[in-house]
């Protein structure tokens, strides 16, 4: 009988097909070679991790899982979780580039830094427009960061909700909550995220 693919098995395949030592995509991950062979032997893996892995192998795990839900052995909460991010990943770049943006999509939290540190999950870098998955990342931070910054809620008239950090340097950001949204409505939010980023929904501030 053969044996049921996983999240693993299909990254272990990957990394065999693409002939790339164990050694080398250790480093490429940042774990150890010991870990390594255990993420081959995993079914589930964390949002982060797999998202690194993502990009080291140029594959889009997230949108296979939301495709057959069988490589995965989770809980309904954190399969629509991973569907989100697939979705996230497959639709927010088309839709970049149809407003005439650059579609790159980084990590938010460096490799270096603390998982303690409350930080949004991904960013758009070029415009400083971010991502925190399932809430926003005023809700994550609240009292973590004390007076050093200020999150403002905007809402549009059809009830889209984002936020503006400020920092005490004035360094400023949007953070958009990272859900499941049809490719319309993340159309609209990213829209309105950019007007809020460009100061032009000044009157919708709340």
């Amino acid at each position: 009988m053969e044996n049921k693919k996983t999240i693993g098995s299909l990254i272990e395949d990957e990394v065999r097909r693409q002939q790339i030592p164990i050694k080398d995509f250790a480093e490429m991950i940042h774990c150890s070679r010991d870990n390594v062979y255990k993420i081959f032997k995993r079914n589930v893996l964390d949002v982060q991790r797999l998202g690194i892995i993502c990009k080291v192998l140029n594959r889009n795990f997230f949108e296979e899982i939301s495709k057959d839900l069988h490589l995965v052995d989770e809980d309904e909460e954190e399969t629509m979780r991973k569907m989100a991010i697939a979705q996230f990943h497959d639709v927010v770049p088309k839709i970049l580039r149809k407003m005439g943006k650059e579609p790159v999509i980084d990590f938010g939290r460096p490799l270096d830094y603390s998982e303690d540190i409350p930080l949004p999950d991904y960013m758009l870098t070029e415009y400083l427009i971010t991502f925190t998955e399932g809430d926003f990342h005023r809700n994550k931070a609240l009292g973590y960061y004390g007076n050093a910054i200020q999150f403002i809620r905007y809402e549009s008239p059809d009830g889209i909700v984002v936020y503006k950090s400020v920092n005490i340097y004035g360094s400023q950001s949007v953070d958009i909550k990272l859900d499941y949204k049809s490719e319309e409505e993340w159309e609209k939010t990213l829209s309105f995220a950019f007007g809020v980023r460009e100061g032009r929904y000044e009157s919708f501030r709340k």
